[in-house]
Parts: C-alpha cells; structure tokens; sequence
C-alpha cells in the first residue's frame, strides 16, 4: 500500500513565524549593501565556473600522515 503526503496548505506556528521574522531581520542588519554585494558576485562567479566544468578550489589539504604514538621526548629536547 503506498500513501501520498502533501504538505500543500501547511501552516507555520507563531513561533515559526517569529523565528523567521527575527532571522530575515538579523540578516539584513548584519549584511551591509556592499558585503551583499560581494556574496553576490562570489556565488555567480562560482555558478559560471560550475557551468565551465570547473573544478572548485581545494581549500583543505592533507599536509602529512603519521602513524604510532608520539614521543614526547622530541617536545622536551631528548
């Protein structure tokens, strides 16, 4: 048997309406017009290099791995 749910005509609480409120308010007093500006720019700028296939930038990397306990002795001069 295969039920269908359908959230059409949800209605949000109070408090869900006041969350929201307070978020889209604290948005917009912490995003000056300029640095809206520059998410904005970002965001399309990486939109175009997804559309060009680009690969995006690695901003994390694994500098080296290591295996078994330290020993503290190189810490202290030994």
């Amino acid at each position: 048997m295969t039920r269908t749910v359908s959230f059409q005509g949800t209605q949000l609480s109070a408090g869900q309406r006041r969350q929201i409120a307070f978020q889209q308010q604290a948005k917009a007093s912490f995003l000056g017009a300029h640095l809206q500006q520059m998410l904005d720019d970002s965001f399309a700028e990486l939109e175009r290099r997804k559309e060009q296939g680009a690969k995006p930038e690695r901003v994390w990397f694994v500098e080296r791995n290591e295996k078994g306990t330290p020993w503290l002795g190189d810490v202290f001069g030994y």
